[in-house]
Parts: C-alpha cells; sequence; structure tokens
C-alpha cells in the first residue's frame, strides 16, 4: 500500500472538506425546505431490469467487461479480477426496513449469480453507496476483500463482526493483485452516517489500472468547476473507461454541490479525457425530484450538443453490459 503523504488540504482537524471550494452541501433547515416544497415527479413503483446477467468467473489478459447491477454498483471484470463498485442489494438506501428510498429495478445480477468477489470498493458512507448487508453477505460468501476512503472502516467492520477494511486517503494507492491496481481520487461530495458525524468520513472516486487499461469510477460527485476531473485526466493521462454519475440533480439549488446533471457528466468525460463513459446513478431509487427517464434524454441531447456518439458516452439498461476487447 501506497501510503505517501496525501498533496491535498481536504482535513480541517476534526472534517474532511472539499479543498477547492468553499462552500459545502445546504444543511438541516435547507433540507426540510426541499422535502416540503411540493415539486417531486411520480416514479413507477416497480420496472423490469433490461435483463439479468450471468458473468462469466473471470476476464483475463487486456479484456475488460463491465455490468450495470444497477444506482452506483457496476460489476468490472478486469485482470482476472471481479470488483463490485458501491455494492448495493437491499430493498432500500435507508436505516430502515419498512421506510426510506425504495428500489425500483431489481439488481442487474441476481446475488446468487456472481462470480467470486475479490474486492468491493465503497466511495463513501451514504446508504446508497454503503450497503452494509451487501457488504456483509460479500464478506461472509466470497471473502470479499473491502476497500474505502478513510475514517470508514469502523462502520463496516463493527464492534462485533471486526470485517478487515483497507481504508485510502485521496492520492494513496493499493495492489490488488501482481497486475490490478486501485487509486483513491478526489471528488466533489461530503458524508454522513448519523446525526453528529458529518465529514468526519472521507468520500472518494476510484482509479482501476490494470492489463485491460485505467478504469475511473466517480462514486458520488457534483460538477463544481471540473477541479478533481481534471486533477485525476492529468494524473492518469486520461481513461479507457469511465463510470460517471447522471442523475439525483434536482432541484438544483439543493442537490448542485453533491450531485452532477448530465450536462456536467460530458464535460467530466471531456476533462478526464476518457476514451468511453457510461452512465450510473440514474432509474434505481428516487432520491431527487427529477422524473425517472430525464437523466437519459437530456444525456443523449447534451452528446449531440457536444458532438459526442452513443458510443463515447453509453447508457446502458440495469443488466447490460459493456464488453471491451484487446
Amino acid at each position: 500500500m501506497d501510503r505517501g503523504q496525501s498533496p491535498f488540504n481536504h482535513f480541517d482537524g476534526e472534517r474532511f472538506i472539499y479543498p477547492w471550494r468553499k462552500r459545502t452541501s445546504r444543511g438541516r433547515f435547507a433540507f426540510w425546505r426541499w422535502k416540503f416544497s411540493g415539486q417531486r415527479a411520480e416514479w413507477p413503483e416497480k420496472l423490469e431490469p433490461s435483463r439479468f446477467d450471468e458473468p462469466p468467473e473471470r476476464v483475463d489478459g487486456q479484456d475488460l467487461r463491465l455490468s450495470n447491477v444497477g444506482h452506483a454498483t457496476f460489476l468490472i471484470q478486469i485482470g482476472g479480477l471481479n470488483i463490485l463498485t458501491d455494492p448495493f442489494w437491499s430493498e432500500r438506501a435507508s436505516p430502515l426496513r419498512w421506510a426510506g428510498p425504495k428500489r425500483v429495478v431489481e439488481p442487474g445480477i441476481r446475488f446468487s449469480d456472481l462470480p467470486p468477489i475479490d474486492t468491493a470498493l465503497v466511495s463513501h458512507n451514504h446508504y446508497d453507496h454503503m450497503d452494509l448487508p451487501t457488504l456483509h453477505h460479500l464478506h461472509d460468501q466470497h471473502g470479499s476483500r473491502i476497500v474505502s476512503p478513510l475514517g470508514n472502516a469502523v462502520l463496516i467492520g463493527g464492534k462485533s463482526r471486526r470485517i478487515p477494511v483497507d481504508e485510502l486517503d485521496w492520492g494513496q494507492s493499493l495492489a490488488l493483485s501482481e497486475n490490478v491496481r486501485v487509486h483513491c481520487e478526489p471528488a466533489q461530495h461530503w458524508s454522513r452516517r448519523r446525526m453528529k458525524d458529518r465529514n468526519r468520513a472521507l468520500w472518494c472516486a476510484y482509479v482501476i489500472e490494470g492489463p485491460a487499461g485505467r478504469v475511473y469510477f466517480a462514486g458520488d460527485t457534483g460538477y463544481g468547476e471540473g477541479e478533481h476531473f481534471r486533477h485525476s485526466g492529468q494524473r492518469f493521462g486520461g481513461f479507457r473507461v469511465a463510470l460517471l454519475p447522471i442523475g439525483a440533480y434536482a432541484p438544483r439549488w439543493m442537490m448542485e454541490f453533491s450531485h452532477m446533471n448530465p450536462e456536467e457528466a460530458v464535460l467530466a468525460h471531456h476533462d478526464l479525457q476518457a476514451e468511453t463513459s457510461i452512465a450510473m446513478h440514474h432509474a434505481t431509487i428516487q432520491l431527487t425530484d427529477e422524473p425517472i427517464h430525464e437523466p437519459v434524454e437530456r444525456l443523449t441531447e447534451a452528446r449531440e450538443t457536444h458532438g459526442l456518439s452513443s458510443h463515447d458516452f453509453r447508457i446502458l439498461g440495469i443488466g447490460e453490459v459493456a464488453s471491451f476487447k484487446s
């Protein structure tokens, strides 16, 4: 593990901060103002996934396979390893089983159809990204290695379960195998799991680097002025694939710091120097006000505006797969 000093001034001694911008997400009063504003679009109660993927056990060599499980969960098969991003199989993104944002579409891979999962990458501690029941199942059934940004091991491991977690700071990296490495990169977001722990744990994006090239996983992020995207694009010299969020952006006055809209995702695609980007973080659970199909419609328009093809910035249905051959 590379434990060199982080080059970012993103910790004030008590809490983590986004170093390129002073204003962060809005406070509790703004949250309740938004919740009672009455502008929330109506989503369907249930939709079927495009398909249920049945992935191969391994993908070797310079081939790369990515399966859209839903929301921010992708199965990335690279260099003989199976890696899940922000694994989320629960019915709700909530501390409660009977309330909170509910899954509209089933996961695109049935849990029983998963290949052996070597590593689970957790970007931050919000319930739609750090799904503890799923992480515990992965540890118990697959012995999966869990990687998270700083301050999250106590949440994932717990006092009784003692699940080991590799924690990384921005700028640090970790070898997952002889030929696959993961890097922890900055993102514009925030963290909170309990009432009094706001920003006491770090959030991040990840870069997975292997024989098939580099994959960028944005986690959960706003765009801001694009500083963190340009940093990663310049540091790594571009990416074969970037997984970028396009949903949970409305109303803009509330969500602008935390979540990109589709137009900003296209800007991030350029900042990262990505060969191909794939949309994520939409059409799975309703977190914000926009209609379920609006992110895809706006991304389609933004691609046309910027002269991008459907191959440059891909939209996968849940359960659909993107394969990249050597």
